[in-house]
């Protein structure tokens, strides 16, 4: 991960508070790359009341050019645009082409008191985009202290044995980045699926106390620990979906996703 690498950052207009955009400025100046920066400016219409009566729909060019002036003071490379279409994860995902984006950072403001936790056109884009998505949430630690790799070691699929191996990987180079600690989690139904210890613990390469497997539904174990260790970020892996499937809810990830508080990021 050597290489220039270009970030997609999500930028809420309806909100005073980017948090997506400042983690991004923290990471890249810790880089030794520093990636070049491509703020997108639009509304989720499956998360924010898009009608007149909402007065936040509502903004002056002052508050675009506080934005601009933060990039400026930052001396970093960027480029920006506004998007008025309706279809906001596509939407992404073709800006994300265009600009060959390496990863996409979206904010995530928890708005529980709405009914509103992942909106659809989230879960549509952690599914479908081709580069790891990174979720922001408001009040992080400027620094990074303890990394949390999720993965399913006792999967055979080899999608998901390739996903595990991604996973890993990320979790390392951003504990390495931050000087963080590195923790692996993996979650298991009965005696019947829990993986051998021994056999993780050498591909892993990793000290044994940082290597928690728990009997439990994933959504507990994963929560559980990343409170336990008061983990910084979760890393945990998505597979894109295609017909009826692509329809469903509820499945593993989301529930997963849904029980975390920490910023999270989505690989696929």
């Amino acid at each position: 991960m050597s290489k220039q690498e270009n970030l997609l950052v999500v930028i809420d207009p309806t909100r005073n508070e980017h948090p997506a955009l400042e983690r991004a400025i923290i990471t890249a100046k810790m880089r030794e790359n520093t990636p070049a920066i491509h703020v997108f400016i639009g509304v989720d219409g499956h998360a924010v009341d898009t009608s007149h009566r909402n007065p936040d729909m509502y903004s002056d060019v002052a508050s675009f050019t506080a934005l601009e002036q933060r990039m400026n003071s930052e001396a970093l490379e960027y480029t920006a645009e506004i998007c008025w279409a309706h279809d906001w994860q596509k939407s992404l995902l073709s800006s994300g082409k265009h600009f060959q984006t390496d990863m996409i950072v979206i904010p995530d403001y928890g708005d529980s008191d709405k009914g509103i936790r992942f909106s659809d056109s989230k879960w549509a884009l952690l599914r479908n985009a081709k580069c790891p998505v990174l979720i922001v949430r408001p009040g992080g630690d400027y620094h990074r202290k303890t990394v949390l790799a999720a993965i399913n070691a006792q999967a055979k699929d080899e999608r998901y044995q390739e996903l595990n191996d991604k996973i890993i990987a990320r979790g390392k180079w951003s504990a390495e980045l931050y000087g963080a600690k590195l923790h692996v989690v993996n979650a298991y139904a009965d005696g019947m699926t829990m993986p051998d210890r021994g056999s993780l613990l050498r591909k892993l390469n990793m000290d044994s106390d940082r290597v928690h497997i728990r009997q439990g539904a994933p959504e507990d174990v994963i929560s559980a620990t990343a409170k336990e260790l008061d983990a910084d970020i979760v890393l945990i892996g998505t597979l894109a979906r295609k017909g009826l499937l692509a329809a469903m809810r509820g499945n593993t990830s989301e529930r997963v996703l849904t029980k975390l508080e920490t910023d999270i990021m989505a690989l696929n």
